[in-house]
């Protein structure tokens, strides 16, 4: 089979469409949930990077191309190596235990209330913490995700203090962010406010309240007089209108 991945222009065919099926439709999982319209395009190449995390590919060798050993696994004409099903096994196993969004969420909430001092000054425990004086709400996001436990997805003075980098990595597909469609308690949730196209605040999901879109989230440094900019952490309601991406750290979407 044909080597596929992203290129400028993406690339398109019967090929194309072939991976997206095997992606959408095998024995192990849906890894695809894309329109099978044979263009090898972000959804797909994220698709790819997340069918070798669940099939017990290396850490390496998780990249956004789909070959012929991949498309051996999912149609069944190669069986997994010993190895692989090890590491598959592993990651099915952790998947199951409380995952790490929900420890975020539950970090997030011992912080309600919480105010920069002096007013506008972004002086703060995530500030602080993250080792950096400037608007703080996705050094509040990172705090509470290294907190819970991340490792690679979130560092203390690396990742993240700048939202559209958020965007750019889960986009791509790396340091374990991916898009969702479907957000639950504890994924990330990024704003945009002012109509340019680029993140202006991030948050971490709670819920839906109805079925209009709203939401709540909570958020660091947002207020009633400032959005994105307000230096509290408070419990927010929000609209789908307003969200730029939903996130989910983890390579499972």
């Amino acid at each position: 089979m044909e080597t596929l991945t992203l290129t400028t222009p993406f690339t398109e065919g019967p090929e194309v469409r072939k991976a997206q099926k095997l992606l959408a439709r095998n024995k192990f999982a849906k890894f695809y949930d894309g329109k099978l319209d044979g263009v090898f395009d972000e959804e797909t190449a994220r698709a790819c990077k997340r069918a070798k995390y669940w099939l017990g590919f290396t850490d390496a060798s998780i990249d956004p191309i789909f070959g012929d050993r991949l498309a051996g696994f999912l149609d069944g004409s190669m069986p997994l190596p010993a190895a692989q099903t090890t590491r598959r096994k592993a990651r099915l196993k952790a998947d199951k235990e409380k995952p790490l969004r929900e420890k975020a969420f539950a970090e997030a909430k011992k912080h309600l209330g919480v105010q920069e001092a002096p007013r506008d000054s972004n002086i703060v425990l995530f500030s602080k913490w993250y080792g950096t004086n400037g608007p703080w709400c996705a050094m509040f996001v990172t705090y509470c995700y290294v907190q819970a436990g991340a490792k690679g997805s979130f560092k203390k003075g690396a990742k993240w203090s700048y939202c559209p980098y958020i965007l750019e990595c889960a986009k791509a597909g790396d340091n374990h962010l991916a898009l969702t469609q479907k957000p639950k308690r504890g994924d990330i949730v990024l704003y945009q406010f002012d109509q340019d196209a680029r993140a202006d605040h991030v948050g971490i999901f709670e819920r839906f309240i109805d079925r209009s879109g709203n939401f709540t989230a909570i958020e660091g440094n947002t207020g009633s007089i400032s959005d994105a900019n307000g230096g509290e952490v408070m419990r927010r309601n929000r609209n789908k209108s307003q969200v730029l991406a939903f996130v989910r750290v983890g390579a499972r979407v």
